[in-house]
């Protein structure tokens, strides 16, 4: 269902630009155009992601088509990597219910439908939710959040495999909610951490 809604709005978009292109249907063009123009509006909360002390950069294109906030982190990136956020905007996030992290990794030639890693804090209340600013090391959450693997079982840390490329995706519910996909590859294996931005 979710990959079948992706490809709608792909094909909306790749509509309105053939349609512009084309000199078809003014209205109609003008109409689906507005939905991208919407989407490119949509999530622009103004975070920032850091994964292994990298920061990630947002691909405009692509969240014009599919209406989510995605990112590309590159760089040196362990196989159990830290995560640091911000939002420049809090306000416009408003009160934050939950935050929760799936990781994915890339089956054949796209994202597997189940993740294998998902990050959530043991408490449902809003003020033991993960923190803007501070820097969570994947491997080492500590006693208030707890990693789930695929099957939905507790386990100890995140474990990425190197050379391996993987999704994140970062859901903030919120007054105004916001999902990040956030693309990278782990190329270095676990080691010691040193100093994040």
């Amino acid at each position: 269902m979710r990959q079948a809604l992706r490809a709608m709005t792909i094909s909306g978009a790749l509509l309105a630009a053939f349609a512009l292109a084309t000199g078809c249907s003014v209205t109609g063009a003008a109409s689906t155009g507005f939905g991208v123009w919407k989407n490119t509006q949509a999530n622009q909360l103004d975070t920032t992601i850091w994964i292994d002390g990298n920061q990630a950069s947002r691909d405009e294109l692509k969240q014009a088509a599919t209406g989510y906030s995605r990112w590309t982190c590159s760089g040196d990136i362990t196989a159990s990597p830290t995560l640091k956020f911000e939002f420049k905007k809090p306000d416009a996030i408003g009160r934050i219910r939950s935050i929760v992290i799936n990781i994915f990794q890339k089956h054949e030639a796209r994202y597997s439908d189940q993740p294998d890693f998902i990050i959530v804090s043991r408490s449902q209340d809003p003020e033991s939710q993960m923190k803007p600013g501070v820097v969570y090391d994947l491997a080492h959450l500590g006693p208030d959040f707890k990693v789930l693997n695929w099957k939905g079982e507790e386990i100890p840390a995140v474990q990425l495999q190197p050379g391996w490329q993987y999704m994140m995706n970062f859901v903030v519910a919120a007054d105004d909610s916001e999902t990040a996909q956030i693309f990278f590859a782990a190329n270095k294996p676990a080691g010691p951490k040193t100093a994040s931005h």
